[in-house]
């Protein structure tokens, strides 16, 4: 939450990147998965791409992604 002052991050939301804003979406990500890999290839989905600072800009810092956990029930209802 430091990185971005002017917005406050909540439980619905998570970050994630690198603190040297080395590699992070970008405009027009929108919407794109944040997963991770566990054991045995398996892949799951934790996030979708919410905002971050602008692309190419001096300031660094993670992505801002919609916390998926926080809608599991949500999105179980609606499959």
């Amino acid at each position: 939450q430091s990185y971005f002052d002017m917005k406050i991050i909540t439980s619905r939301m998570l970050c994630a990147g690198y603190e040297s804003g080395t590699v992070d979406s970008c405009m027009g990500d929108s919407g794109g998965p944040l997963v991770c890999e566990h054991t045995a290839g398996r892949w799951t989905l934790f996030g979708l791409t919410s905002w971050g600072s602008v692309c190419f800009s001096k300031v660094l810092g993670p992505g801002v992604y919609s916390n998926v956990s926080h809608f599991i029930e949500w999105i179980e209802r609606q499959i």
